[in-house]
């Protein structure tokens, strides 16, 4: 008697144990929709940070334009006639032109982070549509 007893205890605790972790649907519904709106959340935070850094980019191609433009004008301008004012003219164009390569590398790494931020938004874009997808089946197999 005490082993059917015992073996039924130990049956009812593995089958009480199988049956607790597996989630209701509606539950499953709930968490998918929870995290739908996480990832919301956070793709709007990206899409602020996108524009935050579009109108950076903005300023700094405007700023680049006008200093390619003085670069362009410095660079033609040298003569030969007076070798001290020559040697000041170079050493103001040179100065200029780090400038520019400064302001260029600027550029470049803000469109570097901005296609960082648009990847990582089409990323979380697709998570939020794969758990859609999951929120729909979800739903479906309610009905």
């Amino acid at each position: 008697m005490r082993k059917i007893l015992l073996s039924t205890v130990i049956y009812a605790g593995l089958l009480f144990s199988a049956c607790s972790t597996t989630k209701s649907p509606e539950l499953q519904k709930l968490e998918a929709r929870k995290e739908v709106l996480e990832l919301s959340t956070k793709r709007n935070q990206l899409r602020i940070d996108l524009e935050k850094e579009k109108a950076n980019n903005a300023q700094l191609k405007k700023n680049v334009q006008s200093l390619n433009a003085q670069a362009n004008k410095k660079t033609d301008k040298f003569s030969a006639s007076n070798p001290n004012s020559t040697a000041k003219q170079a050493s103001e164009t040179a100065k200029l032109l780090r400038d520019v390569e400064k302001a260029n590398r600027k550029l470049e790494a803000s469109e570097r982070k901005s296609n960082k931020i648009q990847k990582d938004i089409d990323k979380v874009q697709e998570k939020i549509n794969k758990l859609s997808k999951q929120i729909e089946f979800v739903d479906k197999t309610k009905s």
